[in-house]
């Protein structure tokens, strides 16, 4: 398993996940250390165990962890309001790498919307989405909203998906790229896909994934038949 997931990544797994987990309650919480935990989840005569690593990863495990002895005080109020709540829903909020995993329904609902970028955060939140607890108390620099505990996880600004780029816009992102620049390297902070995906797209259209621009691509000339995703 990858120890750091991309978007594609991320829809990836979460199709799995909703097979194999939806319908069970949650039984436990452990915490392996500061940013790394672990879901029981269990229905008749099954059970899981779900692998939550903040920042990096998220997926099921059948390895036996080390946990810590005495549960961390995220533990414990995870521990408090979910335990033998049924798991509803788990889905990813736009594009971001964020996930929601819902427990039960209505105003008895909680939520756990887990961060899987940057230095990550898991963040346990009521009905309405008001935090009650979190890994990592911190202030967006962008939008300068808050993230503790009695603030609203702000679902609305997850990342959402943009419309595909025009053939124009194609040949002035790639034209701004340096000679010698890798073009998906070019391409990637204008895509949510990651640069993998772009890789195989290119490889798709005829052009080496690691092709460089002025050597292999002429964005004059390439972006018409690059115009792939």
């Amino acid at each position: 398993m990858k120890e750091k997931f991309t978007t594609i990544d991320l829809f990836a797994v979460l199709q799995g996940l909703r097979l194999r987990l939806l319908g069970m309650r949650l039984v436990n919480v452990y915490d392996i250390d500061h940013k790394t935990y672990l879901l029981k989840l269990a229905r008749p005569d099954d059970k899981a165990v779900l692998l939550i690593e903040s920042g990096c990863r998220m997926h099921t495990t059948e390895f036996e962890w080390p946990k810590n002895m005495y549960p961390s005080g995220f533990s414990m109020k995870c521990r408090k309001h979910l335990r033998s709540r049924r798991l509803v829903a788990i889905n990813q909020l736009g594009v971001d790498r964020v996930v929601d995993l819902q427990f039960g329904s209505g105003e008895a609902a909680y939520h756990l919307v887990i961060e899987l970028y940057d230095r990550g955060n898991v963040i346990l939140t009521d009905h309405s989405y008001t935090i009650l607890n979190l890994l990592r108390v911190r202030t967006d620099t962008d939008t300068d909203v808050r993230f503790a505990v009695r603030e609203r996880f702000p679902l609305e600004s997850a990342r959402q998906d943009q419309p595909l780029p025009s053939i124009e816009k194609l040949t002035e992102i790639a034209s701004a790229g340096k000679p010698g620049d890798q073009l998906r390297n070019t391409l990637n902070p204008h895509f949510v896909y990651g640069s993998a995906l772009l890789g195989h797209c290119l490889l798709g259209k005829g052009f080496s994934d690691t092709v460089k621009i002025g050597k292999g691509f002429d964005p004059e000339r390439g972006t018409v038949q690059m115009a792939f995703i």
